[in-house]
């Protein structure tokens, strides 16, 4: 108890934290009634809202199990956000490690007073997931064009953020670049000079890795062009870049020049070596069209030095692991109501079973023949739209192998806190502050 007795303020002794800690846990407190008590028609496709502070003070709602190493501050969401203040940002999607399937999170920064002149700086990042359901649901609800074309959404590097085949085909979403589903849209941005290759070096692993930037003349807020895919079909898009944001949405015209799971994955128009990820670099011209890649740097192990011809880049930034799943222990979620029960079994409508948390649009069987008849499952039963797959964190009970209930994320009625940059943990079984809500995990590191 010491930390107890400051945090609480009983005691001003302060030996853990850092001293502005005390007031990032009571300015962080107001969002649990805000949180708790956000009820809209998109509560069951919000999977989860958090904070994290500069200075260590991590929320989550609803409470789950994190891993004793957890560090906002070094997570993809956090430092995404605090390279583009101000802005709206959006990640690629990637698989929720608690149960909710693929999930995409939205963040952004959150800015205080540091002096007297009112001079401002970045205190915080803001951010929730939601289903990718849920995104191309919005997509159709706010652009009305994509109704009528293919509708994706890209970020500034050309990663997917959203594209349809994410709905309906097998194949992890993770890290799907432009590339990998449409070569021939990429192929044309790189000729026109809006797309542009970005080169760092990993000296870890002496590997040049090559991305791209989206760079949009001065002023401009779309680019726009066509082109033909497999000699016959043309090819029509747009870009606009969505305001404040990271992101751009795309309109597309033709769907069979689109990849499909790794269809002419090695042709010459925009070669990919992974059907996500990075793959072998075969092509370093500026204006050479292939997804994100590396390729080894040239080094002299013996003179522990690079040749004096080559050319050295910037280095890459620091990967983002993968937060590993937290093993339940037993006994520990018994007698909790599970946070996202979607009743899947009484939606009949597919984007709305998709938007949902926990429930997936069965229209395939385990051979991939399409269902006589496409029905709303939990993703216990069907995932990726295919009867007997299972999403891998969900957890799934066998009753809800039967077809009952959604994803076990749990709701925690324990208060956390984590000292010691998260090396030690400290769990109580009711709420240990008037600060805290009892579903709020609260996380601080040094």
């Amino acid at each position: 108890g010491q930390y107890l007795v400051y945090l609480d303020g009983q005691s001003t002794v302060n030996k853990f934290f850092k001293p502005t800690v005390i007031n990032s846990v009571r300015l962080t407190s107001a969002l649990n009634s805000i949180w708790q008590g956000a009820a809209s028609k998109y509560t069951q496709s919000v999977v989860w809202r958090y904070i994290g502070t500069i200075d260590g003070v991590f929320r989550l709602i609803p409470g789950t199990q994190l891993p004793t190493s957890y560090d906002h501050l070094k997570r993809g969401w956090f430092t995404r956000s605090i390279s583009n203040p101000g802005q709206l940002t959006l990640s690629p999607p990637y698989l929720d490690a608690f149960g909710a399937g693929f999930v995409v999170t939205l963040g952004t920064t959150i800015t205080q007073s540091v002096d007297s002149l009112q001079t401002s700086a970045v205190g915080a990042v803001m951010a929730m997931d939601f289903t990718m359901g849920y995104l191309g649901d919005l997509l159709q609800e706010v652009y009305t064009e994509c109704r009528t074309f293919r509708c994706i959404l890209m970020d500034v590097s050309g990663y997917l953020v959203f594209h349809p085949d994410f709905l309906t085909r097998t194949g992890s979403p993770e890290w799907v670049h432009l590339g990998h589903k449409e070569p021939f849209v990429m192929q044309s941005l790189i000729q026109q000079g809006v797309l542009q290759k970005q080169n760092c070096s990993r000296y870890d692993t002496f590997k040049r890795h090559v991305t791209y930037k989206m760079v949009l003349p001065g002023g401009q807020t779309f680019v726009s062009g066509s082109t033909s895919c497999y000699t016959t079909t043309s090819l029509s898009y747009k870009f606009e870049q969505i305001a404040q944001s990271n992101v751009f949405v795309g309109f597309l015209t033709s769907t069979s020049c689109s990849r499909l799971d790794g269809r002419n994955m090695f042709t010459s128009t925009c070669p990919c070596q992974t059907l996500n990820g990075l793959g072998r670099c075969t092509n370093s011209a500026p204006l050479s069209c292939e997804c994100p890649c590396t390729e080894d740097l040239p080094f002299l192990p013996c003179n522990n030095s690079f040749p004096a011809s080559g050319t050295l880049y910037d280095v890459c930034p620091a990967d983002i692991f993968a937060l590993p799943v937290v093993p339940r222990k037993p006994g520990s979620v018994a007698g909790l109501e599970q946070c996202f029960n979607g009743r899947c079994s009484v939606i009949d409508q597919s984007r709305t079973c998709r938007a949902t948390v926990g429930c997936d649009w069965c229209f395939r069987s385990a051979s991939l023949i399409e269902l006589s008849a496409a029905y709303c499952s939990t993703d216990c039963v069907c995932f990726q739209g295919t009867l007997g797959m299972q999403n891998p964190n969900a957890g799934c009970t066998a009753e809800q192998n039967e077809g009952g209930g959604g994803s076990t994320i749990i709701q925690s009625p324990a208060t956390v806190l984590a000292l010691g940059g998260g090396s030690t943990i400290i769990q109580s079984p009711a709420t240990v502050l008037a600060l805290v809500s009892g579903t709020v995990w609260l996380l601080i590191t040094h």
